[in-house]
């Protein structure tokens, strides 16, 4: 139940925020990504979203810090510090655009010109964020598989997030689309479409992390709860087995 709930809440207030900023941007402009992107109020929610991830895997790392203090840092349960402090990057990236910065930069200092390829080298930064998180994740599986509650919402998330990907790369200038229509109105129309599926399903995608790292902090806190020795049997109801990434299985 609290699974279906957490799930229908972070989907609910996410297709709201999307509905709005589209009927916004049509209204306002005719174009209905107008309030999607860098400096815009969803970036905002999309900010606070990454920020709430961040404080449920810290709250997880807290709660599990007894297992990180037996095998140090060749314990598992440091992957929850570790997703925390990612996620406040990834809200800070969000918030100051450091990845589209760090593609200037990286223009400037090879004194090369902006063209259709070396465009998409922001993507490419955000695809290295990708490949070390995916990294981090499968280094620290053991500990993670132990959350079984998770990951069919983080599963959803990650599809989410490939959606976006793709949108992404669709959206990147109206070049392709309008060769593909053969008609530059609609390619422009068609743009601003796959750009709103870009940064709407970002949010869905935040939005069940969110749901993911909700229930299994809820999860780590029964289960630290229900470690505790009983005074009146004086037993221990076992809680999630101490793991390492050298041993994850």
């Amino acid at each position: 139940m609290k699974l279906t709930r957490a799930v229908i809440i972070a989907l609910a207030a996410n297709l709201v925020l999307i509905g709005f900023a589209v009927c916004l941007g049509l209204f306002k402009t005719g174009n209905p990504s107008r309030y999607f992107g860098e400096g815009r109020f969803t970036t905002a929610f999309s900010c606070a979203q990454l920020l709430a991830v961040a404080w449920f895997s810290l709250k997880i790392f807290v709660v599990r810090r007894p297992v990180a203090s037996t095998l140090g840092f060749l314990s598992c349960a440091w992957v929850w510090a570790a997703m925390g402090a990612g996620f406040i990057f990834l809200a800070a990236d969000d918030a100051f655009q450091i990845h589209e910065q760090l593609d200037g930069i990286i223009h400037k200092l090879l004194h090369a010109k902006q063209t259709a390829v070396t465009d998409r080298l922001d993507d490419a930064i955000v695809g290295i964020y990708g490949v070390i998180g995916l990294a981090v994740l499968w280094l620290f599986r053991g500990e993670l598989l132990v959350f079984k509650q998770m990951w069919r919402v983080f599963g959803g998330g990650f599809l989410c997030l490939f959606a976006s990907v793709a949108c992404d790369a669709i959206s990147n200038g109206d070049q392709f689309l309008i060769w593909v229509t053969g008609n530059v109105a609609m390619g422009k129309k068609l743009d601003g479409w796959f750009s709103v599926g870009d940064g709407g399903f970002t949010l869905l995608a935040e939005g069940l992390f969110v749901a993911a790292f909700y229930l299994s902090s809820l999860a780590a806190t029964k289960w630290s709860i229900d470690a505790t020795p009983r005074a009146a049997t004086n037993t221990t109801i076992a809680h999630p087995p101490t793991v390492s990434p050298l041993n994850p299985s």
